[in-house]
């Protein structure tokens, strides 16, 4: 017998190739095909079903010779009209796949006995999270027949489109073909590159769009055109014809813009889980995140020995965070790790255009560089396009259209066009678009705001814009002030809520020198009441000592005198007593020498409001006193004054005069509709009834007071409510109840840095100590906290339908 293996013969359709014979065969009859055309059918059937590259198939079929793409592609169309128009596939910039399927025998090489009707590229590294994301895209694909993926560059769209594609290979019989638009440059080869995935070519007297709708009329396949942002409108009309002639074709786009045609479903593509500001998370903890994971895997290519540890964590999880979970930025970030440590890489954010560089070198030119990356999206808008998103990176935290048209409009941004251009830098996904209670309210990614940042002072435009920027926010920060009193309270705080960031903007600027540190000093005065609602007591705390240091020289300044005035309350509501009594002396020194009837009246209050916290009971009635003659001279209204008068009664042993002052203060409050001085007395009155004994209506007092205070979310007036109930559970017998709620309040004031004062302890603590006393302290302790867990809402709401 002998030895010699059997030649190898591979067949595919009515085809045999024959390599020892150098013969191709068509229902056994020789082809004429010259020697070039049966190197490349020979290199493309031996690995059929696979990616053989342009260079691959030169080298092969041109050994050691300089030859021009062109005669690939030539030899390749002269083998389709052999083979037929589906046997070989174009992958798009990469080269070609042999596509039908191929039986060999003999002994020296085996084929794919099926091959995948596809022209995907193999993946070099795993896919990380996304099954929600996958499992919502495999259902919308089932309804419709045009799906556009879309999101800002880098936030992973082609890499999910491929995945889906990938795990959707058997159900599309016909296959899935994918064509790649980011080399082309010329939006008219649109319908050439999709041709060339087939194997078509233009016909006489007929569109080749035309052409390749007739090809894909009867099949059932998935078309994926991937990069489709800069050949948009191009990629819109194929996509139209194809789709209108074909009613099982399928078309996924991914794009940084729709293409806005009939039937398209629009699916925003997020970025990778991560952490958010300030969140605690531990090394167990953290692999939660989906843009950990792909940091933690990523990392691992670059130093096979990185790991999350409790020392790097807080830094890993920043730098996840600060990178807007954006797949390409935490990839180059990761890259880092070779050669310096992910705290470092955290600490060099601020600098990331320069730090994020050296992706991939086969990568697209704008995916090496995080800067490139935003650059292509730049080069694609309007010059007022650009001009606005550079604009609006001068805010922080977001903005409305409202904020827009005072800050932005103006020199090559017209106010008439402004929502249109938001509307198309929002497809562009370059902005975020939220509806909030009615309102839109636009926003940048940090990443992307970092770079427009960079280009507004390019254009020579920062310092114009940041003058505007404050004088919006201060616009706006005065008009809260005054709304702050009175029905609108709970709609003003949380437009303050939502422009904390640009506020704090605001302040940062002018305490750097590039603003005046009086007109900080202004905005910070007009936001004290905010701040002490919200409980940013250190914040508030923070600005106003900041800004009153650096406008020392300018002593008889009301506006100085309104700062002091209301850092004093900041400085009291954190039992900071010294500081508060200076601060309040200082303010009121000013309204002297200056004649504000009305500031001398707010602080001579305030000083006894430090007093009473301090249980100076004596020294808080007379100057409270003293504040009500000069109310009544200003025909000022009482309400607050006389809950304060009543507070000192209460505390003076005459319950019954403080109720009838709360009462009399009540009345006044309501008929202003100011909720927070309503939420204020009826807590204050049910705190009185309580300790007379009438528990029913302490209790109607003191949930009136909650739902107010849970309302206007004012954290700080939430704690004292907590520990009233707290009281009044434990005057009716149940005492893990109260020491529940005193253990949340505890935990209420530590996060809001407050402390209880004087005043306040005097009258809990003898409860505390006898609820401690009762129960034993292990009891105690144990009920203490757990209520240092609980869920504040949870708490509220148990509360309040009780």
């Amino acid at each position: 017998m002998s030895d010699t293996a059997p030649p190898v013969r591979y067949r595919f359709g009515r085809f045999e190739l024959q390599p020892d014979e150098r013969r191709l065969l068509d229902a056994g009859v020789p082809v004429a095909i010259g020697p070039r055309a049966f190197d490349l059918v020979a290199a493309l059937v031996e690995r059929a079903g696979h990616l053989v590259t342009k260079d691959e198939l030169l080298e092969r079929v041109w050994p050691k010779m300089i030859v021009e793409e062109a005669a690939l592609q030539m030899q390749i169309s002269a083998l389709r009209k052999v083979l037929g128009r589906d046997a070989i596939a174009t992958v798009t910039g990469r080269g070609y796949r042999f596509a039908l399927v191929v039986a060999s025998d003999g002994a020296q090489h085996s084929a794919p006995s099926t091959v995948p009707r596809h022209n995907l590229p193999q993946p070099l590294t795993s896919f990380i999270g996304r099954e929600q994301e996958l499992s919502e895209l495999k259902g919308l694909l089932d309804t419709a027949r045009l799906l556009t993926l879309t999101g800002s560059g880098g936030c992973g769209k082609t890499r999910l489109a491929m995945q889906m594609a990938a795990d959707l290979t058997g159900a599309y019989p016909d296959g899935i073909w994918l064509v790649e638009f980011a080399a082309l440059a010329d939006p008219a080869l649109v319908p050439q590159a999709v041709a060339q995935v087939f194997g078509l070519q233009e016909q006489p007297g007929k569109h080749l769009t035309q052409t390749i709708a007739e090809h894909l009329a009867s099949r059932h396949l998935l078309l994926v055109l991937d990069n489709a942002e800069h050949v948009l409108e191009a990629c819109a009309q194929v996509s139209d014809v194809l789709l209108r002639a074909s009613a099982k074709l399928r078309v996924l786009v991914t794009s940084r813009e729709r293409l806005g045609i009939v039937g398209e479903l629009i699916y925003p593509v997020p970025s990778l889980s991560a952490p958010g500001p300030e969140q605690q998370t531990t090394p167990e903890q953290i692999g939660a995140y989906e843009s950990v994971r792909l940091f933690v895997e990523r990392a691992q290519l670059q130093q096979p020995q990185f790991r999350v540890t409790a020392g790097n964590v807080a830094a890993l999880a920043l730098v996840c965070q600060r990178l807007d979970g954006i797949p390409l930025a935490i990839e180059l970030a990761a890259a880092r790790v070779r050669s310096m440590p992910v705290e470092e890489v955290s600490r060099r954010l601020d600098q990331r255009f320069d730090l994020l560089t050296g992706g991939s070198r086969t990568a697209l030119p704008r995916h090496q560089t995080l800067r490139s990356l935003i650059d292509w999206s730049y080069a694609l808008l309007s010059g007022a396009e650009q001009a606005l998103l550079c604009r609006a990176s001068i805010f922080a935290g977001g903005w409305t259209l409202e904020a827009a048209e005072q800050v932005c409009v103006g020199d090559g941004v017209d106010g008439k066009t402004l929502l249109d251009l938001l509307t198309s830098l929002a497809d562009k996904s370059l902005i975020l678009a939220k509806e909030h209670q009615g309102t839109t309210r636009y926003g940048l990614l940090e990443t992307v705001r970092y770079y427009a940042r960079d280009r507004l002072a390019e254009r020579g435009e920062e310092a114009t814009l940041t003058r505007r920027h404050y004088d919006y926010v201060l616009s706006l920060a005065e008009v809260a002030d005054d709304k702050l009193v009175g029905e609108g309270q709970r709609l003003w705080l949380e437009c303050l809520d939502a422009e904390h960031d640009n506020l704090r903007a605001a302040l940062a600027w002018c305490c750097a020198g590039g603003g005046d540190a009086a007109d900080g000093l202004y905005l910070a005065a007009a936001v004290g009441w905010f701040w002490r609602s919200r409980g940013h007591l250190s914040e508030g705390r923070r600005w106003l000592s900041l800004l009153i240091e650096a406008t020392s020289s300018r002593p008889d300044s009301p506006v100085r005198a309104d700062a002091l005035r209301r850092a004093g309350i900041l400085a009291m509501d954190q039992a900071d007593y010294p500081a508060a009594q200076d601060l309040q002396h200082e303010a009121l020194t000013i309204y002297r020498r200056v004649g504000d009837r009305r500031g001398i009246a707010r602080s001579l209050q305030n000083l006894g409001l430090v007093a009473m916290e301090q249980a100076k009971y004596s020294a808080a009635q007379r100057l409270l006193e003293e504040s009500m003659v000069i109310y009544r001279e200003l025909g000022a209204p009482l309400g607050l004054l006389l809950s304060n008068l009543a507070r000192v009664t209460q505390q003076l042993g005459d319950h019954a005069k403080a109720q009838a002052l709360y009462e009399e203060a009540l009345g006044i409050q309501r008929t202003l509709g100011d909720r927070a001085s309503i939420a204020l007395l009826t807590h204050n009155l049910g705190s009185t009834l309580c300790f007379q004994g009438d528990y029913p209506r302490a209790k109607a007092m003191l949930k009136e007071a909650l739902a107010i205070w849970d309302e206007l979310a004012s954290r700080l007036w939430l704690a004292s409510s907590l520990e009233d109930f707290a009281c009044l559970a434990w005057l009716q017998g149940q005492a893990a109840s109260a020491a529940r709620l005193w253990g949340r309040a505890a935990s209420l004031r530590d996060e809001i840095g407050s402390t209880r004062s004087p005043s306040a302890r005097a009258t809990l603590d003898p409860h505390i100590a006898a609820a401690r006393t009762a129960m034993g302290n292990e009891a105690f302790e144990s009920a203490w906290a757990e209520g240092r867990s609980l869920s504040l809402d949870e708490v509220t709401r148990e509360l309040l339908e009780s």
